[in-house]
């Protein structure tokens, strides 16, 4: 286990957070420029007509029944959840996001739509970011302070643009189940893992809500086990409004009454983990945790801080010139 010294608030053995992608794809979605960034069948390049219908429907599921039935299920078992929103998103659907606000719930910037930052230029990255943060302002007088780029795709100057510009976490990152400080520029910046666990994974696919259901109790098990013995984790998980659909939401609701069951649970935002750590813990960068994490830095270019110039050099070498 990790080497830290570390404990929840109220000694809690585990941190559980739900989180919620609401994303919005531009209007080249069910065409072959975005069927390989949303994993989703697209026409074929000899189809008469080079949109597949099916595909806007079921994203359009969304904002006319996804998300009116998890909002219903979080103010019912008075959960405060972490939704990622792409600026368009939230342009589009103002009431909504002002609800999602008004029920406590946080918003996280994703960008501006749901195109991977590995797609754009650095320019293209902060332009995307800025509009989004703008778009919170207006659409529902919100100002965010964590950031979670599309489908966990970052790049070597993502993470500088986030302190520029004053987020205090980012929670894209999928190398640790505890949270852990990333020193860039002189400034902190927390970062998180995204969710391993989602009903995203019943889409298009032979998964059932009930397999994944029984990994969400399977990894909170084995995790509020190690919390126990002085180990405590942090157990995301996922939903996405456009397949929020009744009967995977049922057993979403089981989770929820699952983990409320169980004390020393921290039923948290990611948020007020961003917020506890650097209060609590500012010094705990990952190699806090797990000194291996300085060689990881140092081998893949992870830009996290731990390894200076090095890394950074490494991650912006893949950089088309």
């Amino acid at each position: 286990m990790y080497k830290a010294d570390f404990k929840w608030p109220g000694g809690a053995h585990i941190a559980v957070v739900f989180n919620m992608s609401w994303e919005s794809w531009d209007d080249n979605l069910g065409t072959a420029k975005t069927s390989e960034n949303t994993g989703e069948g697209g026409p074929s390049q000899v189809a008469e007509y080079q949109r597949g219908m099916r595909t806007i429907y079921e994203h359009a599921y969304a904002e006319t029944g996804g998300m009116q039935r998890i909002m219903d299920l979080w103010q019912r078992h008075k959960v405060q959840a972490s939704c990622y929103a792409d600026g368009l998103t939230v342009s589009l659907f103002p009431g909504l996001a002002k609800q999602m606000v008004a029920d406590g719930h946080e918003l996280i910037v994703q960008g501006w739509d749901h195109t991977p930052l590995t797609r754009l230029t650095v320019a293209e990255q902060a332009d995307s970011i800025d509009r989004t943060i703008a778009a919170f302002k207006k659409a529902a007088n919100y100002k965010a302070t964590g950031f979670s780029s599309s489908g966990g795709n970052v790049t070597s100057e993502t993470f500088g643009l986030l302190v520029d510009r004053g987020f205090k976490y980012t929670c894209g990152m999928r190398n640790s189940d505890v949270p852990f400080i990333m020193n860039l520029k002189g400034k902190k910046l927390v970062g998180m893992t995204s969710y391993m666990i989602s009903e995203f994974m019943t889409h298009h696919s032979t998964v059932t809500m009930q397999e994944v259901q029984s990994r969400f109790k399977n990894a909170f098990d084995a995790m509020y086990d190690e919390g126990m013995r002085g180990w405590p984790k942090l157990l995301p998980y996922g939903t996405h409004p456009f397949v929020s659909h009744a009967f995977r939401t049922k057993p979403l609701e089981e989770m929820i009454e699952y983990v409320k069951k169980h004390p020393k649970v921290w039923l948290t935002t990611r948020g007020e983990i961003a917020k506890y750590m650097l209060e609590t813990y500012p010094t705990y960068d990952l190699a806090k945790f797990y000194p291996e994490a300085v060689n990881s830095d140092r081998h893949y270019g992870l830009g996290i801080g731990l390894s200076g110039k090095e890394a950074k050099k490494k991650m912006a070498r893949f950089r088309k010139k």
